[in-house]
């Protein structure tokens, strides 16, 4: 369950991540999506552990 939920989160900030940039560019970029992708990774890593640790 853990899992599932730091995965959902990743998602959400993902794509979270990619439609503020959307709305401030007025368009969508190569270089924006992977740093959204690269950003919901880590901070779904993050939420992970601290999952594990609380």
């Amino acid at each position: 369950m853990q899992v599932f939920q730091a995965i959902v989160f990743a998602i959400t900030i993902f794509f979270g991540w990619v439609i503020f940039d959307f709305v401030k560019h007025k368009k969508i970029i190569k270089e924006n999506v992977m740093a959204g992708l690269f950003t919901a990774v880590i901070a779904g890593v993050f939420w992970y552990i601290l999952f594990v640790i609380f």
